[in-house]
């Protein structure tokens, strides 16, 4: 029986991806480059220190990973107030979730204070029990420690606890801690592979996922 629900940040409840593809655009525009989607691909799901790697070494950017952080962090912040929505179906979602008593947290690949300044700017941050960040785990996804984590802080077993990713890398690193890995792929997800989920849904407002759950809609 599923006793929580744990969701990934960026591209799942909100749809960050955008804001993100928007930045990368803006910041690699002025060298002439185009951000490609093999390298976009890479980058989805990880780390912001691992992602800034890829994105520097592929296009050879001069400045430390830290400068081109900055960078694309001075972009995205600028284009957030006009491009950040909630993604389909999760304000229902989590409606239903926390009516039935189910416990929620949120494991992101971004920092946690990121992820509590987006939540709380839509009036979320209470819903979840906690947030685990970047920075509390050695390896990101898709290694599964976030996941082995947000169960250990629930006193679940990892087999009692519904994962939701959007990214490959999300989606792997929830299937290696065991959980049940729930993936929702966005337009921005096409082309990842998603073998060994115990669900593909079409958005968060699948019926599927309320069922798995055993929530009448």
């Amino acid at each position: 029986m599923l006793k929580a629900v744990v969701f990934d940040l960026d591209g799942l409840i909100f749809n960050t991806e955008d804001v993100f593809i928007y930045a990368i655009e803006r910041l690699l525009a002025p060298f002439g480059f185009q951000y490609e989607e093999g390298v976009r691909r890479q980058m989805m799901g990880q780390q912001a220190h691992v992602s800034i790697g890829i994105l520097k070494d592929h296009y050879r950017l001069k400045g430390s990973n830290e400068e081109i952080r900055q960078q694309v962090e001075k972009e995205f912040l600028s284009a957030l107030p006009d491009i950040l929505q909630l993604m389909p179906g999760f304000d229902g979602l989590i409606k239903s979730i926390k009516c039935n008593g189910i416990l929620t947290a949120v494991c992101t690949s971004s920092t946690a204070d990121y992820a509590e300044k987006l939540l709380n700017k839509f009036g979320y941050l209470d819903s979840f029990a906690f947030i685990i960040g970047s920075e509390h785990v050695e390896n990101g996804k898709p290694m599964p420690d976030c996941y082995l984590m947000a169960c250990e802080q629930l006193q679940l077993l990892p087999e009692e606890v519904m994962v939701l990713e959007d990214s490959e890398n999300g989606c792997r690193a929830a299937i290696d801690a065991n959980t049940f890995a729930v993936a929702v792929p966005g337009r921005h997800n096409e082309g990842h592979t998603y073998h060994g989920a115990a669900l593909i849904a079409d958005t968060l407002g699948d019926p599927e996922i309320l069922k798995a759950l055993n929530i009448s809609e």
